[in-house]
């Protein structure tokens, strides 16, 4: 708990907390009545956007832990659950935004808990598909525990629906066809779900299906996620597999709970009332007496009520034995229904850097110049994050999820990028991440003589253009290869 009962004390705390720079301050110090009490003092920085209400609400409640957790800073929160709450969040400087996930208060001391937490990340870090979210960085400051994710424009299936009402069938075998992709590439890494529903698929603003929420992925029974909340949310799953004495962790569980999905996007209803009762969650029934989906719609496409009806059979022997074969009878319905093109199914890694922009770090300190720099990688498809000095870039690329590319503009930094190059060119070799240091003219005969330029360590000297240096990133991430020979 923070009590601020002053100007001076509220500032000293926003600039340490690194909630607001001091520059940000300076800017709004005018504003600010002589006198003016910490509340009106908040409302003037909400006012200017410099702080959100969520974290001007839990500064004036004293509860102001974990609103900066490493390199990020909650915003809004989006989503929660019995073991989770996700937020909107930003890095320090503003130039990247990401979704948080946070594990609860009441599960931090449990070592279940946070292992199964951890558990999660660790297997989605691997993923990297356009159809799952993917996740960055894994980090825990005391009793917080976290890890950050690609922050999705859009929402989730739930409340997609409530807006729309429901799906055409286009978009209804679509939507159910990516996140079969996700299901199929994941079950390749050894993973299933087992928690498929509609809140744990989000529709981005490009109307692209993105699967959230592996935190039950890997579990060969109930209770090996590690708290009861878990047990909690397979109960559906549990009460299916127990009821129709089907293996434990049966992936043809994911493909009934999928057609369950489907069957609400067509038809606007749930297939089974919802209900937070644990035991009617735990009664076969339930989920087998669905009223069929031409009661509700008659008029759906026959390819797509049989889809629909087999990914929901009672018996798994009767269901799709897989979601590739699921696939198959998806692309053969959107064919018959004039809606597959021949684009929609690339090769995954392929579609999943169509679907995420090439991620690429800069170390510059200049405002301009950096301002310059995200316009011109933006325009471009690039995503771009700055820090501040190159051994901050450097512990970026050894972590868990390094940037796809790294640029050093070294002019303003020349000795600690001469000092930590060696290291980063070492670092970009190995996880095959192209590296670019572009250093002053006037420094090119001592960096020629400490350093020899690589293909995943490269160097250049000013003047060089953006575009020079774009076309240098494109070309290396197009030809990755195995070796790593010096380059010119």
């Amino acid at each position: 708990m923070v009590d601020l009962n002053s100007q001076e004390e509220l500032k000293s705390f926003l600039i340490a907390s690194r909630l607001v720079r001091a520059d940000q301050w300076q800017q709004v110090e005018a504003e600010l009545v002589d006198g003016a009490d910490v509340s009106a003092i908040l409302q003037v920085l909400e006012g200017r956007h410099l702080l959100t209400s969520l974290q001007t609400r839990r500064i004036l409640n004293g509860d102001t832990e974990g609103l900066v957790l490493g390199n990020y800073k909650l915003l809004y929160r989006n989503a929660s659950g019995g073991f989770a709450r996700v937020y909107r969040a930003e890095t320090i400087d503003g130039q990247e935004t990401v979704a948080v996930k946070l594990l609860r208060d009441r599960w931090s001391t449990d070592p279940a808990a946070v292992a199964s937490f951890k558990r999660e990340a660790r297997i989605c870090q691997r993923f990297k598909h356009p159809n799952i979210v993917p996740i960055y960085d894994v980090g825990s400051e005391g009793k917080f525990h976290y890890f950050t994710m690609e922050f999705v424009e859009g929402g989730n299936l739930r409340d997609f629906l409530r807006v729309r009402g429901i799906l055409s069938a286009n978009e209804g075998l679509r939507c159910i066809y990516e996140l079969c992709s996700a299901l199929e590439y994941a079950l390749e890494k050894g993973v299933s779900h087992r928690d498929l529903k509609l809140t744990n698929v989000l529709m981005s603003s490009r109307g692209v299906a993105r699967l959230v929420d592996f935190g039950l992925a890997g579990a060969d029974l109930p209770n090996q996620g590690g708290t009861s909340d878990d047990v909690h949310r397979a109960l559906e799953y549990a009460a299916l597999e127990r009821g129709t004495n089907a293996p434990t962790n049966d992936p043809r569980s994911d493909i009934f709970f999928l057609g369950s999905i489907m069957y609400e996007l067509l038809c606007g209803k749930p297939a089974w009332p919802r209900t937070a009762d644990r035991e009617e969650r735990k009664l076969l029934g339930r989920y087998t007496s669905t009223i069929p989906i031409t009661n509700i719609s008659p008029t759906l496409p026959v390819c797509a009520v049989r889809i629909v009806q087999r990914m929901m059979q009672v018996s798994p022997s009767d269901r799709y034995q897989s979601v590739g074969e699921a696939m198959k009878d998806l692309k053969n319905s959107m064919v018959e229904l004039g809606e597959w093109r021949e684009t929609d199914e690339p090769d995954a890694l392929s579609h999943y850097m169509m679907e995420r922009p090439f991620e690429l770090l800069v170390v510059d300190s200049r405002k301009k110049r950096k301002a310059a720099l995200k316009a011109y990688f933006t325009k471009h498809g690039f995503r771009t994050s700055f820090v501040a000095e190159p051994g901050m870039a450097l512990e970026k690329l050894k972590s868990a999820s390094p940037p796809d590319g790294l640029l050093i503009l070294a002019d303003r930094f020349t000795e600690s990028a001469l000092e930590c190059f060696p290291q980063i060119q070492a670092y970009g070799r190995s996880k095959k991440r192209p590296c670019l240091a572009v250093f002053s003219e006037a420094e090119r005969e001592r960096v020629d003589s400490h350093i020899r330029g690589t293909r995943y360590g490269a160097t250049a000297y000013q003047p060089a253009t953006l575009r020079e240096i774009r076309v240098h990133f494109e070309q290396v991430n197009d030809a990755r290869r195995p070796d790593d020979t010096p380059s010119g």
